[in-house]
């Protein structure tokens, strides 16, 4: 079975620490990574960091990543707490799911303003391409706990549950 990893994207301007899901496709198509860098204008990044989930998920152990990652990077003048990791996209679909009241038949699921998109709109015009458009689209919903009743729902139609 394949290791499973998550990324960790940390700001050098702000300081902040971001985790999203690993990636190892083509770099135009990273399209979280994309989203969450336009959440930082005019900041620097450190080059992303890989790290196993199992680890990430523990913890002490985590608290051991982010104190070696600050100490690497220099980040050591700010209070520990100051660098936890945020999982944004977690965090903002998580406040989408609040605001629908916790609703399992979310009727925003997966729509146009869920996408997650990069903000290129402008350089693709004066470029003279279209429309982003992608096959690989990701959506806000995939991050919010609706999404494992619409997969599990949608498993249970397909007959895959007995």
């Amino acid at each position: 079975m394949a290791t499973e990893h998550i990324r960790l994207l940390l700001c050098k301007t702000c300081g902040s620490m971001e985790e999203l899901p690993d990636y190892e496709g083509r770099p135009e198509g990273d399209f979280l990574l994309e989203a969450l860098v336009q959440k930082h204008p005019d900041h620097v990044a450190h080059p992303l960091m890989r790290v196993e989930k199992k680890y990430w998920d523990s913890p002490s152990t985590r608290d051991a990543i982010i104190a070696q990652i600050r100490d690497k990077t220099g980040h050591t003048g700010l209070d520990p707490a100051f660098y936890n990791a945020k999982n944004t996209f977690q965090e903002d679909a998580h406040a989408c799911w609040k605001a629908h009241q916790r609703n399992p038949g979310c009727n925003d699921y997966k729509t146009a303003s869920k996408k997650l998109t990069p903000d290129t709109a402008a350089e693709r015009k004066a470029a003279g391409l279209p429309k982003y458009n992608s096959a690989q689209d990701r959506y806000l919903c995939e991050f919010c706990p609706v999404h494992s009743l619409v997969v599990q729902a949608a498993r249970a139609k397909a007959g895959l549950y007995k």
